[in-house]
């Protein structure tokens, strides 16, 4: 079974990957073998080849892919998006970082996914080689590759949390005709139209839980002259623990809070590649270029499996809870099909490549 399904996804992805026969099949081994295993453990994912070679044979050719291999970041881009069926924008994406450490090291994600149906699809990235926000340069580099690969007409807004913020970032999103809406700290200065300068807290103190407010005329952040950014609009509401939740933006400000709230897709997406479904965390790799490669890898497999759940639940809905919730994510309905279809049939199997890619 194995050997046929891997033979019709390296099919299926040879279309898309400038990748040599044995290397591309090497791809697909991980994909199909992520996603049995639910594992990124090199040890366990050798045991998944469709050949006779033992096994250390085996988990040494997946070294050399991690050392060797070169992967094009934009044919992955179009890829993953062709696979999770989203079109061709424009997208509201979401850039943050996810992190963790194995022993001394520490492995740090900065992600750039496009927002879709409750959770984000992940299109590029960069392994940073420290612990840490990311630089200015660091997401200028990564803006810039989506709009090279895409276009900058599929960007329909960005989103991103506190640590996003800054004067020269916001002024190369701004330049470039980036619509962003950026959650920005209590504490920051701003200068309004009139010329006042305030702190965000004292701006907004009389807003009561669930209140929204908003300053539609244009204010910059910061006091100094020297230090102030683009001009920006604010929207802020008081959230049930009274915490005051502002985000700074370029475009309307009446929508603003609720294109924000979707931010959180990009937390769920890094759930299902990590302890919810993928265990990226189960790695041994620290080596930013070989960490960018497994991630390469939970991106397809990712993908296949958010297409299958959205085709699942056409023919059959998830259930909505009390809650209104779904009892089950998109993702995860796709993922436990994808697994029973690779598990007990050939001919699904390769059905489904071909269906999906």
């Amino acid at each position: 079974m194995r050997r046929e399904s891997i033979a019709a996804l390296r099919e299926c992805l040879g279309q898309h990957l400038s990748l040599r026969k044995s290397r591309l099949e090497s791809f697909c081994v991980l994909v199909v073998g992520v996603l049995l295993s639910r594992t990124v453990n090199l040890s366990h994912l050798a045991g998944t080849f469709p050949t006779r070679a033992d096994l250390a044979s085996n988990y040494r050719r997946l070294q050399r892919f991690f050392e060797q291999v070169v992967l094009d970041s934009d044919q992955l881009a179009r890829i993953v998006v062709r696979i999770a069926g989203i079109g061709s924008g424009p997208w509201l994406l979401a850039l943050d970082r996810t992190c963790w450490k194995f022993g001394r090291r520490d492995l740090n994600i900065l992600m750039l996914a496009i927002v879709h149906n409750g959770i984000a699809i992940p299109v590029l990235w960069d392994v940073l080689d420290r612990a840490g926000n990311s630089t200015t340069a660091h997401r200028e580099a990564l803006l810039s590759r989506f709009c090279d690969v895409f276009g900058a007409r599929a960007v329909a807004g960005l989103i991103a949390d506190r640590e996003f913020v800054g004067t020269a970032w916001m002024t190369f999103l701004a330049e470039n005709d980036i619509p962003f809406i950026l959650r920005i700290k209590d504490a920051f200065q701003v200068r309004l139209a009139d010329g006042r300068c305030c702190a965000v807290t004292s701006l907004f103190r009389k807003l009561t839980v669930g209140g929204r407010c908003y300053v539609r005329d244009d204010c910059r952040l910061g006091s100094r002259d020297s230090a102030l950014g683009p001009p920006v609009k604010l929207s802020a509401t008081r959230l049930a623990s009274k915490d005051l939740l502002v985000v700074a933006t370029n475009t309307d400000p009446k929508t603003a809070l609720a294109h924000y709230r979707r931010r959180w897709e990009i937390e769920t997406l890094f759930a299902a590649i990590k302890t919810r479904g993928l265990n990226l965390e189960e790695t041994h790799l620290t080596h930013p270029d070989r960490v960018a490669k497994l991630i390469a890898v939970l991106a397809i497999a990712f993908s296949f499996a958010h297409a299958m759940g959205e085709w699942r639940a056409k023919h059959r809905p998830i259930i909505i809870k009390k809650h209104r919730r779904r009892a089950q994510s998109i993702f995860r309905f796709g993922f436990d099909l994808l697994r029973q279809i690779l598990i007990q049939g050939q001919h699904e199997a390769v059905q489904c490549w071909n269906a999906i890619a």
